[in-house]
C-alpha cells in the first residue's frame, strides 16, 4: 500500500506541475481561504510534497504546507509571521522585497511565466539556497491580493537538472560565439574534436578535420614548423602539461595568419590514450600592431640615437627603462649594461646621491615639480665626474597617474671648466683695468698741474703782457697755447672717463641757451678756424627754445662735435650748423663737407677709443674717446647723438635735446 501511495504521489505531483496555470491556482487559492486545512488545495500541496507558501499584501505567511513549515519552523503554525522578518536573511531581505511588491503592481503580467529567483532561507538546518517560483494572485471581486511562493531546493533532482540544461545551454552559446578554436588531436596531431571559429580562421570546415582530409601540421607554415613541434612535443611526452606557442598557419586560400596555441596534455580514462587539447586564437591584428609597434620604437631609437644630446628614462622603480647613444658614450656602458640598472645608485657619485634621490621620490610623488634645468655630476664607468645639465621632464599614464621621468642632458663638463678660465682671466683683466684706471688718473692730475702754469704764461706771453714779441717768438708762442689747449682737453677726457668708470659722474641740469653753448665753443676754435681756412655757417636762432643741460660737460660736446668737423673737413671747405623745433625736442645738425665715414664705420665710432684712421702714421690725431664720451653724456640728458655720413662727401651729426 505504501509503495502505491508513494507511486501515486509521484504521478500525482508530476500532474499537478504540468498543469500548473494561475487559473487552476486561484481556484486552489479560494479553497484554501474558504476550508483552510481542510480543502481540496492543502490535500494536493501535501500530496506532492510541494513547499508551499501563501503571502498577503504584507508579506505576512497566510497558509504554508506542511513541508514549508517542518522546513521553516517548529511551531505548528507560522501562519500570520512576517515572511522577510523571519525567514529571509538580512543582507538580501530588502532586495527581495522589492521584487516581491513588484508582483503587486498593474503592469505585471499574471498571465505570463511566474517570477523566479533565487534567494537563501533560514531553515532549522541552517541557511540553504531555494529556487522560488512567485505567483501573483488577484480576485477582483473577492478584493483578494497574495502572492504564491512555490520553493524548490538548488540541490534536488529537478532542479540539478535544470542547472544542467541551462549550462548546456550557456556551454553551446559560448562555443557558438567563441572567436578563437578548440580541438582535441592525438600524439599524431589527427582531430577528432573541433569547434569555434574554424573556417573563420583556417578556411577550412569542420569536417575537413574530423574525416581527417586535414591535418593539423598541414596547415603550419613550414618557416614554423620546427619550432612548432619542439614546444608540441614538450606537451605530448610530458603528463598534465600545458605549454603556449605563437606561430604562421596557412588558410585554405593561400592566406597566412598569426595565431596564438594553448596545449595541454590530457590522459584519457577510457582506453589510457595521450591526447593534446588546444585552444587556437587568431592574433594577426596583434601581431601587426607589434610590428608597428616596433618598428616605431626602433624609428624613435634612430631618432633619439641620432640626437646630440644624453637622453634616458627612469621609472617610479629608478631603474632605466631607456636610453640613447650618447648616453652609453658619456657613461662607458654599452645599452645592455645600462637598461634596468637604478639610477642613482649606479650612474652618481655618492657625495650627490642621496640629495638626488630623495628630490626624485618626491617629483615621483607629485610633491616636487622638477626644475626646468639642472646641473648634476654623473660618474662614468672609469670613475671620472662629467657635469650635465639635464632638462627633466614628468611622464604620465592615460590616468594622469606619473609613471617616470624623461631626461635630456648636455656634457657641459669642458664649457664650465672654459667659464671658470674665463672668468679668472674676466678678473686678471678688471684688476688690470682698475690699475689703469687709477694709473691715468693719478697721470692726469699730475700732468694738469704743470699744465696749468704752461698754459698760464703761454697765453700771457702771447697777448705781450710779459714783453714784446718778435714774428718768430709769437709763432712759437701760439704753437704753446694750441698745444697747451689740446693737452688740457685730453686731460679732461682721461679724468672724464675715470670717473664714468667709478660711476661717479655728477650733472647738473639747468636752463641753458643752445645758441650760447654753440657761440662759447665757436669762440674757442676760432684761431683753430681762421688757420684751417674753412667756412664756419650758424643758423642757430637765439629765440631757439631753452634745453635743460649741465653748463660744464655740455660745452665739451658742442666743443668736440664742431672741433671734429674742422679736424676731417679740407681747407675750403664749409660746415654748417642748424637747430630747429621738434615735438618736445630741439633737433641740432652740424654738416661738413668733409672726407665722410665708411657705412661699415658708422656702427663703431660711438665706442671707446675708436679711431678712424686707426694706423700708426694716421694723419689725424686723437684718443678715440671723443665721440664716446659725447654720447655718454647726451645719454645721461636724455637725448640721442646720431650720425649719417659718405665718404668723400661729408658727415652730418645729430643730437636732441629735451626741451626744458
Amino acid at each position: 500500500m505504501d509503495a502505491e501511495k508513494k507511486c501515486f504521489d509521484q504521478q500525482c505531483a508530476k500532474f499537478t506541475q504540468s498543469v500548473l496555470d494561475m487559473d487552476l491556482l486561484h481556484r486552489l487559492f479560494q479553497d484554501i481561504e474558504d476550508k483552510g486545512t481542510s480543502s481540496i488545495a492543502s490535500f494536493c500541496f501535501e500530496t506532492i510534497g510541494a513547499m508551499v507558501v501563501i503571502l498577503d499584501r504584507k508579506m505576512h505567511i497566510r497558509h504554508a504546507s506542511t513541508r514549508a513549515s517542518a522546513m521553516l519552523c517548529k511551531e505548528t503554525e507560522i501562519k500570520g509571521r512576517d515572511w522577510f522578518e523571519s525567514f529571509v536573511p538580512e543582507k538580501m531581505r530588502e532586495r527581495i522585497r522589492k521584487k516581491c511588491y513588484s508582483c503587486f503592481q498593474d503592469f505585471f503580467d499574471t498571465s505570463s511565466s511566474p517570477m523566479e529567483i533565487e534567494c537563501p532561507l533560514i531553515t532549522l538546518q541552517g541557511e540553504r539556497s531555494y529556487c522560488w517560483k512567485i505567483y501573483p494572485l488577484k480576485i477582483a471581486e473577492e478584493g483578494i491580493d497574495a502572492l504564491l511562493l512555490v520553493l524548490e531546493d538548488n540541490f534536488g533532482p529537478r532542479c540539478l537538472d535544470n542547472r544542467s540544461r541551462k549550462t548546456e545551454e550557456k556551454y553551446a552559446c559560448f562555443i557558438k560565439n567563441f572567436e578563437g578554436i578548440f580541438f582535441q588531436a592525438d600524439p599524431f596531431y589527427n582531430i577528432d574534436f573541433i569547434a569555434g571559429a574554424v573556417q573563420s580562421i583556417t578556411g577550412y570546415k569542420d569536417e575537413d578535420f574530423l574525416s581527417g582530409r586535414v591535418n593539423w601540421v598541414n596547415l603550419v607554415h613550414p618557416d614554423d614548423l620546427s619550432s612548432f613541434k619542439q614546444h608540441a612535443e614538450k606537451t605530448i611526452h610530458i603528463h598534465d602539461s600545458s605549454g603556449e606557442h605563437s606561430c604562421r598557419i596557412v588558410r585554405s586560400d593561400g592566406l597566412v595568419k598569426w595565431v596564438n596555441i594553448h596545449f595541454q596534455n590530457t590522459l584519457c580514462n577510457d582506453n589510457n590514450n595521450v591526447t593534446i587539447q588546444a585552444i587556437v586564437y587568431d592574433i594577426s591584428n596583434l601581431k601587426q600592431a607589434e610590428e608597428l609597434v616596433i618598428k616605431e620604437r626602433n624609428k624613435a631609437h634612430q631618432y633619439i640615437d641620432a640626437a646630440g644630446s644624453l637622453i634616458g628614462v627612469v621609472n617610479t622603480d629608478m631603474k632605466i627603462v631607456l636610453v640613447n647613444k650618447k648616453a652609453c658614450e658619456i657613461l662607458g656602458y654599452t645599452e645592455n649594461e645600462v637598461i634596468g640598472r637604478n639610477w642613482f645608485d649606479t650612474f652618481l657619485p655618492e657625495r650627490v646621491r642621496n640629495i638626488t634621490k630623495e628630490n626624485y621620490q618626491k617629483i615621483i610623488a607629485g610633491e616636487m615639480v622638477p626644475p626646468p634645468f639642472i646641473e648634476n655630476y654623473v660618474q662614468t664607468r672609469s670613475g671620472e665626474e662629467r657635469l650635465i645639465l639635464w632638462h627633466d621632464v614628468v611622464l604620465k599614464d592615460g590616468s594622469g597617474h606619473i609613471v617616470g621621468t624623461i631626461s635630456s642632458g648636455e656634457d657641459i663638463t669642458e664649457r664650465k671648466k672654459k667659464e671658470v678660465e674665463l672668468a679668472k682671466a674676466y678678473e686678471e683683466l678688471r684688476s688690470l683695468d682698475k690699475v689703469k684706471d687709477e694709473f691715468l688718473s693719478n697721470l692726469s692730475h699730475e700732468l694738469k698741474t704743470p699744465l696749468i702754469s704752461i698754459k698760464g704764461y703761454s697765453e700771457l706771453l702771447d697777448e705781450g703782457a710779459l714783453g714784446y714779441l718778435n714774428d718768430r717768438q709769437k709763432k712759437a708762442i701760439d704753437a704753446i697755447v694750441r698745444n697747451s689747449t689740446r693737452l688740457k682737453r685730453l686731460i679732461d677726457s682721461l679724468l672724464f672717463l675715470n670717473i664714468v668708470n667709478a660711476g661717479k659722474v655728477k650733472y647738473k641740469f639747468d636752463p641753458i641757451s643752445l645758441k650760447e653753448l654753440i657761440d662759447q665753443a665757436l669762440y674757442s676754435l676760432d684761431s683753430q678756424i681762421k688757420q684751417s681756412r674753412i667756412n664756419v655757417e650758424c643758423n642757430v636762432s637765439s629765440y631757439e627754445p631753452i634745453i635743460k643741460a649741465d653748463q660744464d660737460y655740455m660745452p665739451q660736446v658742442l666743443l668736440h662735435i664742431i672741433e671734429n668737423s674742422i679736424k676731417f673737413t679740407a681747407a675750403g671747405g664749409s660746415i654748417f650748423i642748424d637747430a630747429k623745433r621738434e615735438a618736445d625736442c630741439l633737433h641740432l645738425q652740424v654738416k661738413d663737407t668733409g672726407i665722410g665715414i665708411s657705412q661699415a664705420q658708422l656702427g663703431e665710432i660711438f665706442k671707446k677709443f675708436y679711431q678712424i684712421d686707426g694706423s700708426m702714421s694716421r694723419r689725424y690725431s686723437g684718443t678715440g674717446l671723443g665721440l664716446y664720451i659725447c654720447k655718454t653724456i647726451i645719454d645721461a640728458h636724455g637725448g640721442t647723438i646720431w650720425i649719417e655720413s659718405k665718404e668723400h662727401v661729408g658727415t652730418t651729426v645729430h643730437i636732441t635735446f629735451p626741451v626744458y
